[in-house]
């Protein structure tokens, strides 16, 4: 699976991996596309020392009942000043507009 880091891009200091439609779709069809999704978010994740360490199936499989053709998936971690805590957050882009996906 490719899977970008957003790294140097100015947009939430790098803290983000995009994922093309067609690329994350892969990981509905095979296993080892899915341990490559699970490995790339764990690496974001605990880069940024949220608990988290993947996006679990059920929560993927909502990612993907959101995802239009040709569209791409956002995953970013969000910060909290108070108390400081950081989580990763979900976004949908279909034709330009971002969907955030709730969990």
């Amino acid at each position: 699976m490719k899977v970008e880091f957003l790294i140097g891009t100015g947009i939430n200091d790098g803290r983000q991996i995009l994922i093309q439609e067609s690329e994350f779709k892969k990981a509905k069809i095979s296993p080892e596309e899915y341990d490559s999704f699970a490995f790339a978010t764990n690496c974001l994740f605990a880069f940024y020392g949220a608990s988290d360490d993947f996006i679990r199936p059920e929560e993927y499989e909502k990612i993907l009942s959101n995802l239009d053709k040709g569209g791409s998936v956002i995953i970013a971690m969000a910060e909290e000043s108070s108390p400081r805590r950081r989580s990763p957050v979900v976004f949908v882009s279909n034709n330009g507009r971002l969907k955030l996906i709730e969990f």
